[in-house]
């Protein structure tokens, strides 16, 4: 019998990739999903018909004794659905990602979260993908030397797509805090959309970080991205420069490049790259969830959890504020709100 009964919130096309993953542990059951759109209810009922269907968060609350919540609503959502789900007593929740619009959002997450003993992790699920996990051990290994330098782009906003890449940079340093950031963006409100689940949006976006040890990464994203564009949408790229060779990790293929992603080395002096194709690789989504539960059991550390994703959100906002004030932003970040939304209010993009 599953030890934890689980319940979403919002049940959209990403509720169904959380469903899966929970579908793959056994100490799990998804018993209820809640979501305003009657539309939606009807064709997540349709594909999980044993799930229990609910207007809204508060309803099934007052109705299922839950343990483990999924909030995947969109960002503006992410900070009411996670306090709620705290305050319901649950014991962990697994939040999508980016995990809020600002700081002060994160922050108010995290002491609902803190105060009432539930585990958060947000959804950066690339940390446990194979072909990351494969190409960071060849780092630990140190089979391209001392990492000198980053580069890493995805096609998408910051926070649509930009949260994953500025997470993959931090896992391939450890999570060492980063010491200051550069950056800048470009929104021109007469072409392209502006708008992206809900919330105002950049069509390009360049970010340079400096960590405390030292080491450098440049993340690009959106129009800024190598081609640019659509064809460059939610394609992941990292580029590992060492003192003794490179890796390269893929992207993610889109349906009509269906081959196996992967990834591959070049140590200097071979002849050329060594490939490492992963076609068959587990469920992140599962394999965060099953983190989760081992967090909870037992206790330690997360990749995952809250905290480490305000430190990636916190490096968003900087490349924001960067932007806004034209220099160098050292860390900590001293700016609770959303330097992007500021700007526009302003009148100043």
């Amino acid at each position: 019998m599953a030890r934890y009964r689980v319940g979403l919130i919002g049940c959209g096309r990403i509720a169904r990739a959380h469903a899966r993953g929970y579908s793959q542990v056994a100490s799990t059951e998804l018993v209820a999903g809640a979501d305003p759109d009657v539309n939606q209810q009807s064709a997540f009922g349709a594909d999980f018909p044993a799930v229990r269907m609910y207007g809204g968060y508060s309803e099934m609350f007052g109705e299922e004794d839950l343990d483990l919540v999924s909030v995947c609503t969109w960002p503006p959502l992410h900070k009411e659905g996670v306090v709620a789900a705290a305050e319901h007593g649950v014991k962990g929740i697994l939040c999508e990602k980016p995990m809020a619009l600002n700081l002060a959002q994160a922050d108010r997450m995290l002491e609902a979260c803190e105060q009432h003993g539930v585990k958060l992790i947000v959804g950066h699920q690339r940390r446990f993908n194979q072909r990351y996990v494969e190409a960071k051990a060849a780092l630990d290994r140190g089979e391209i030397g001392d990492l000198l330098a980053i580069y890493a782009t995805s096609g998408d906003t910051l926070l649509t797509c930009g949260t994953h890449t500025i997470d993959l940079i931090r896992f391939f340093v450890n999570d060492v805090p980063v010491a200051w950031v550069m950056g800048q963006i470009h929104r021109d409100s007469a072409r392209g959309p502006t708008m992206d689940f809900g919330h105002k949006v950049e069509q390009a976006a360049i970010g340079r970080i400096c960590f405390r040890n030292g080491l450098r990464a440049l993340m690009e994203q959106g129009e800024a991205t190598l081609g640019g564009g659509e064809r460059w949408r939610r394609h992941w790229h990292v580029i590992l420069t060492g003192t003794r060779g490179r890796i390269e990790v893929d992207g993610d293929r889109k349906k009509e490049h269906p081959w196996p992603t992967g990834w591959r080395i070049h140590r200097f002096g071979d002849a050329g790259w060594e490939e490492h194709l992963t076609p068959n690789a587990p469920n992140p989504f599962a394999i965060q969830i099953r983190e989760l539960v081992r967090w909870i059991e037992k206790g330690g550390e997360h990749l995952l959890s809250g905290e480490n994703a305000r430190a990636d959100h916190e490096v968003l906002m900087a490349i924001y504020e960067s932007a806004r004030r034209r220099c160098r932003v050292d860390f900590p970040l001293e700016v609770s709100e959303n330097p992007f939304i500021a700007m526009i209010e302003a009148g100043e993009i």
